[in-house]
């Protein structure tokens, strides 16, 4: 089923007698590998249909949807990328999650609450889990009343919503939502920084650091592996390359040569070798990236952040 499938499947089911839960993410690290611990947080009834608000104003705002891609732009007002949870640390998060009983595996006092990354709001019915919501917490989650914050009470091991008083918040917006296997991601930044994206692309970036050299694709490689490290800006342009793969391919190498040298662009090969240097980096990356394009209309090039194939 494909994800624009899913959403519209989504948005036509009745969530208005959904049971809802609320829950804290708690994550530590073991050898650079993000582990997780998921805790369930009583709630009132008047908490528990705001929050059923908020997931579902969420969905009735999504309209269209596109893949998930490193390059994508932050999606529009109406607007969500899809991307299947196994591609993410979310598939940890759901298999906690179905083995917690909302009733037993609770938080035992506030510390718990301040040392959460995350918080999710589950949606039910008899037949199990429906939706869930997801949204980072900023670094201090402890704050009084702001705007586009719903303000929570912690009183007696249970969440009171109550407008004058303080404490902690939930925010009125979601980072992402997860419906059958899916997250449709309303904020690109928020969903990346939850979800550890950042570990993934520096995987990313040093697994195709090896297959470039076997490949002995580039000289001068050190020259790419110093200006990338663990700048996002770059994780993602190589991110995007090792997902296109146009560079294992001789065809496009010896095209992408012979263009340089008709269009008078300063790429240097050296034996069939992209050769790498400080001031010609970026343009190579916008030319294995395939985001250098020519305009029929007015016979120009332009390099472009992000490139959809017309079908």
């Amino acid at each position: 089923m494909s994800n624009r499938t899913k959403l519209r499947t989504l948005k036509q089911l009745n969530l208005s007698r959904a049971n809802v839960s609320l829950a804290i993410v708690k994550e530590y690290k073991v050898d650079r590998i993000s582990h997780y611990d998921l805790k369930y947080v009583p709630i009132e009834d008047k908490l528990e249909r705001r929050l059923r608000n908020i997931v579902t104003s969420q969905i009735e705002r999504a309209n269209t949807v596109e893949d998930y891609t490193y390059d994508c732009p932050e999606p529009e007002e109406d607007q969500v990328r899809g991307i299947n949870y196994e591609e993410t640390d979310f598939y940890r998060i759901t298999e906690i999650l179905a083995g917690l009983n909302p009733e037993e595996d609770v938080i035992a006092d506030v510390e718990e609450l301040v040392k959460a990354k995350a918080y999710i709001i589950i949606l039910r019915n008899r037949d199990g889990i429906q939706v869930v919501g997801f949204k980072t917490l900023p670094e201090n989650w402890k704050m009084k009343y702001s705007r586009g914050l719903i303000p929570l009470l912690f009183s007696d091991n249970s969440f009171k919503d109550l407008e004058e008083d303080n404490v902690f918040s939930i925010s009125s917006f979601l980072d992402l939502f997860y419906f059958d296997e899916t997250l449709f991601i309303l904020s690109k930044k928020d969903f990346e920084k939850g979800l550890n994206f950042r570990e993934g692309m520096i995987n990313n970036a040093d697994e195709l650091f090896q297959e470039v050299t076997q490949l002995n694709l580039f000289k001068n490689i050190e020259i790419l592996t110093s200006r990338v490290g663990n700048n996002q800006r770059y994780l993602r342009k190589i991110a995007t390359i090792r997902n296109l793969g146009h560079f294992r391919n001789p065809s496009f190498i010896t095209r992408l040569q012979q263009v340089c040298t008709d269009k008078g662009w300063n790429i240097n090969f050296d034996n069939g070798q992209i050769v790498f240097d400080e001031e010609t980096l970026d343009d190579i990356l916008t030319l294995l990236q395939n985001k250098r394009l020519h305009s029929e209309l007015t016979d120009e090039d332009f390099d472009v952040e992000s490139a959809k194939p017309l079908l």
